[in-house]
């Protein structure tokens, strides 16, 4: 069975020199691709969870045709592909997303300035490929060593939590997200297998863009519950306010990443535990505070 899984990361990088210096902290998600005849993994890390497993899941469906891979960094249209997946709507509302792709420690892909903390350290891990915890506990020392020896003494956390795991096999897939939802963590579990109908495969790459769909819809009802709540206390004054315009596009989007997990559903047996998350649910409740 082959697993696959996102972790969403917290460095806090305090000086020790100087304690009552601000720590400077680096955000992001990583996922970890394996490739095929490559005993050296591909490393993406990303802005936002949805973004992070969509371009992970064009690379994985373009290896679903690809037994080996000589050139990694020429095997792919790097810069291509993510502009169309960020399309219109991400560089919109959220033009400072970034991305940038790992090989062997170096930097084969990026878009919009990310931490270049993440360089050290993705440099630290390759230097350990037998650390497969997660954990990057020898990855952090290094790292400690080799900002010392550039002359400046630190001391690295980290916070790591997993945001998404997948477990597939030729006929079945299962995998959970892990969010935070205001006052409340939200974990849902989903097993997609195959229609004797449709007969199609869950291929890991549409598990990934549809916990991507999921994640990106409970992220737009969020936003939406929080806005509807501002434009209800600004009465009559927000009917034709840019904030009102903001929320019809958040609406707009909500419908279409519904209508993708619909799409979805429709070609696999999808099955949820506890249950299905209830976009208009998450937005009331974030509506009502």
């Amino acid at each position: 069975m082959e697993t696959l899984s996102l972790l969403r990361e917290k460095f806090t990088i305090r000086d020790a020199n100087n304690p009552d210096i601000d720590p400077v902290l680096a955000l992001g998600n990583r996922l970890k691709i394996d490739l095929p005849n490559q005993n050296k993994p591909l490393i993406i890390r990303g802005h936002s969870m949805h973004m992070t497993l969509r371009f992970g899941a064009e690379i994985l469906k373009q290896m679903t045709y690809i037994s080996h891979i000589e050139d990694v960094a020429g095997f792919f249209r790097w810069q291509e592909t993510w502009e169309k997946l960020i399309r219109k709507f991400e560089k919109e509302h959220t033009p400072e997303a970034w991305i940038v792709v790992y090989y062997q420690g170096k930097v084969i892909f990026d878009y919009n300035p990310h931490h270049m903390f993440f360089d050290v350290i993705e440099q630290c891990e390759h230097k350990h490929l037998n650390l497969n915890d997660g954990r990057y506990e020898q990855s952090i020392i290094l790292a400690q060593q080799a900002f010392k020896k550039s002359g400046r003494g630190v001391f690295i956390e980290q916070e790591s939590h997993v945001g998404f795991i997948l477990d597939i096999s030729d006929l079945e897939a299962r995998f959970a997200v892990i969010l935070r939802l205001p006052n409340q963590k939200a974990t849902f579990i989903t097993r997609m297998s195959v229609d004797e109908v449709v007969k199609k495969k869950p291929y890991p790459h549409v598990c990934m863009n549809f916990s991507a769909d999921y994640i990106e819809a409970i992220n737009m009802a969020v936003r939406s519950g929080f806005l509807e709540r501002s434009l209800a206390e600004q009465g009559k004054a927000s009917v034709k306010s840019p904030e009102t315009k903001i929320f019809q596009t958040y609406q707009k989007r909500l419908t279409q990443l519904d209508l993708a997990i619909h799409q979805i559903e429709n070609q696999f047996i999808v099955k949820y535990r506890p249950e299905k998350p209830d976009f208009k649910n998450i937005q009331k409740t974030c509506k009502e505070g």
